[in-house]
């Protein structure tokens, strides 16, 4: 089923598909584990308040997004996960994780600003905001390549996509290790679960698109399989191990 709260962004609309069943169990699963481990691992911190505060933004953004079935609120709980993780990221103030936090919200923003165009041009297309409409409307639309692009490059970023990557070998050694977890292991799928929501799969062919994709997903995961071989950091290992993955 699915709730309507018209008074809500544009027009929300929250529910469960057979898609968002399965991301719902894994990443609240995540969180669950990564939350347990964040009690122990930070029991002495002095910033453990200023954490659990950013950690439970992203969180909500990240359950949020999922439960969405609208663009609007998906793009507003997308937007609260990405900037809130940036708390996460600069959590030990050092400068390394102060430069790695300034990459990742450089990029954070350009991708706000490419999915915001994206979602607008959707919206034109079709008419509405609601993910079922969007599909089988950007089909047969001209405004369907723009589409792709925009979204192709907001979503990119976080799913950490050739040539896009670059904030994840920075942000994931610095970040603390629950943190970590939660970045590779639930952050980065919104990225492909946006994908699935918003492009028009199995409605159009677009043979061209495909190919770029299928060149830039070989080359992401032999490359950063081989980049992550060489590290001497087990988190920077699994950031490129992500990259590879996704």
């Amino acid at each position: 089923g699915a709730v309507d709260l018209p008074w809500l962004f544009l027009g929300a609309r929250f529910g469960l598909d057979g898609t968002g069943r399965i991301f719902l169990l894994f990443t609240s699963a995540l969180w669950l584990a990564g939350g347990v481990h964040a009690a122990g691992y930070l029991h002495e911190d002095p910033r453990r308040d200023a954490f659990w505060l950013f950690w439970l933004a992203a969180m909500a953004g990240n359950l949020g997004l999922v439960l969405a079935l609208d663009a609007a609120s998906f793009y507003v709980f997308f937007a609260l996960m990405s900037f809130a993780s940036y708390g996460l990221v600069v959590h030990a103030r050092t400068p390394e994780a102060l430069e790695a936090g300034r990459v990742y919200l450089a990029l954070v923003v350009l991708g706000e600003l490419a999915l915001f165009a994206a979602i607008a041009l959707a919206w034109q297309a079709a008419g509405s905001l609601r993910f079922d409409a969007i599909g089988p409307a950007l089909a047969a639309s001209p405004l369907r390549d723009a589409v792709i692009a925009l979204a192709l490059v907001g979503f990119g970023i976080k799913v950490g996509a050739l040539p896009l990557h670059v904030w994840l070998p920075l942000a994931h050694p610095v970040a603390p290790t629950p943190a970590s977890a939660v970045l590779s292991g639930a952050m980065i799928k919104a990225g492909l679960l946006g994908w699935l929501k918003l492009l028009p799969l199995g409605s159009v062919a677009a043979p061209s698109w495909g190919q770029a994709l299928i060149g830039l997903g070989l080359a992401a995961a032999f490359a950063a399989a081989l980049a992550g071989a060489t590290q001497r950091q087990a988190k920077a290992a699994l950031a490129y191990s992500s990259i590879s993955q996704m």
